[in-house]
């Protein structure tokens, strides 16, 4: 990463961007001084503020939001302190994790928290992660028989299956690589990360061709994709990597920051205005490569 760019991700005005660049690209410590302080700032900062009071709401996908929030930020339940962990359970409790199709985010974001060290997150996780299918993917969860009908066979459903990529990178980097991660990966890696099978130009999302943030379940960007292909041991100079880059390079400007390509008209937290360049997405990019 050029310096120019390092020193943009740093910057004192987004400490939730600084956090994660810290943690991740520059993998300091969590007692090491900057960290210290960056959580600090974040900790009383507007933004974090209102994910709290999102967290707080009654809604079960306000809290989901916030969730997402602190988790893409870099903090931890132990940061965020007492009142994370009864607004966590309670939405545990309330929705059994089958939150439509954002289960698999949600648990990714739920272990990035430090959330797997308890019981009912890991058996979760350890459940779902069994349902994966001889593709190498995940099933669609609809229970419309014209959509998904039990009786006749399915392909994995490639939106869903990029949030379980999400999980499974997150379980690696904590040092929990599940046993279907070489299988995950393939699933990407035979389509050259983003397309059909049957024809390797068409894409089997179109939204995974872009830089999709904040994330939002069944629309994954493609920062993201290729970032948990990295975490997960892909080699930068294989076929599917190497179009990884190409496809994420097509939204990198001349300085060497990246595009926002589009976002949720509400999203979890505001990341940023679509069509300008934008800190999180570089800070994916550059972690991917």
């Amino acid at each position: 990463m050029d310096r120019t760019v390092l020193e943009w991700l740093l910057e004192e005005t987004s400490p939730e961007v600084r956090l994660r660049t810290l943690k991740e690209y520059e993998k300091l410590s969590e007692d090491d001084e900057r960290i210290v302080q960056c959580k600090k700032e974040l900790l009383e900062s507007k933004v974090y503020e209102r994910a709290l009071k999102k967290l707080k709401k009654d809604k079960p996908w306000d809290k989901y939001d916030a969730i997402m929030a602190f988790a893409e930020w870099g903090l931890t339940r132990a940061d965020i302190g007492t009142d994370i962990d009864d607004e966590v359970f309670g939405l545990i409790k309330s929705t059994g994790f089958k939150m439509l199709c954002g289960e698999p985010l949600l648990l990714r974001n739920l272990v990035k928290l430090g959330y797997y060290s308890e019981d009912i997150v890991k058996n979760e996780v350890d459940s779902v992660l069994k349902l994966i299918k001889d593709d190498g993917g995940f099933g669609c969860i609809s229970t419309n028989k014209k959509i998904n009908n039990p009786n006749k066979p399915h392909k994995s459903c490639a939106r869903l299956t990029a949030e379980y990529l999400l999980l499974v990178a997150e379980l690696s980097l904590q040092g929990n690589r599940p046993e279907c991660a070489d299988d995950l990966v393939h699933y990407f890696t035979k389509r050259n990360i983003f397309y059909r099978t049957d024809d390797m130009k068409t894409p089997m999302v179109e939204v995974m061709l872009g830089t999709f943030y904040p994330p939002d379940p069944i629309k994954i960007g493609a920062h993201m994709i290729v970032y948990a292909l990295r975490v997960l041991g892909c080699n930068p100079d294989s076929e599917a990597m190497q179009e990884g880059y190409r496809v994420l390079d097509e939204h990198k400007l001349g300085n060497g920051r990246y595009v926002l390509t589009a976002s949720k008209s509400v999203p979890a937290f505001k990341a940023g205005n679509v069509g300008e360049e934008n800190k999180w997405i570089s800070m994916y990019a550059y972690l991917a490569k």
